[in-house]
This record gives structure tokens, C-alpha cells and sequence, in this order.
């Protein structure tokens, strides 16, 4: 069998084609696995976010809903306890003198 110039171009084109099609098939597989394990890595992420939602914001967000709910309340005592003591704004009311018999 002669093989010429351009056969031998043609055998080892198609050689060429051959080898980098696999080598892409390959690079796809690794492609393929790399966002597979992204994948499981967000979800394992969003799981993370949700417990941290569930055992941290949303306390904080009900005890501050309570404490809006309270401080009312508060300032209407503490409105009502300075203004029994007679209305003075000072903040050490000084001691009333007994009388001496």
C-alpha cells in the first residue's frame, strides 16, 4: 500500500480531530462534576441560611416587635412614677429637714 503526502494529512487530521474530541468529552465529565458539587454546595448553603433564619433573625425580630409592643407601657409608668414624685426634674431630690421638737 502507497501512502502519498496528502493521505498522510488526512490520517493524521483525523488522528487530531479524534484525540481532541475525546479530550473534550473528558473536559466535559470533569465540567459536569464540578457543578454537580456546586450545586451541593448551594444547597448545603441555603440549609445553612434557613437554620441561621430560623434560630437567629426571627427571635430577634419577635423580641423587638415585643419590646415595641412594651415600651409604651414602660414610658406610662415612668410617666406616671415622676410625676407622683411632685413634677421635679432634679435628678437627686434633696432630703426634706425633720423638725426638731
Amino acid at each position: 500500500m502507497y501512502i502519498d503526502s496528502q493521505s498522510t494529512l488526512y490520517v493524521v487530521g483525523a488522528v487530531a480531530i479524534g484525540l481532541l474530541t475525546i479530550f473534550l468529552c473528558v473536559t466535559l465529565i470533569y465540567l459536569i462534576l464540578i457543578l454537580r458539587d456546586a450545586s451541593k454546595v448551594i444547597e448545603n448553603v441555603r440549609i445553612t441560611v434557613d437554620k441561621v433564619n430560623d434560630f437567629i433573625v426571627k427571635p430577634v425580630s419577635l423580641a423587638s416587635t415585643i419590646v415595641d409592643h412594651v415600651r409604651p407601657i414602660i414610658e406610662g409608668i415612668l410617666v406616671r412614677a415622676t410625676s407622683g414624685r411632685g413634677g421635679d426634674d432634679e435628678e437627686d431630690p434633696k432630703p426634706k429637714k425633720r423638725k426638731s421638737k
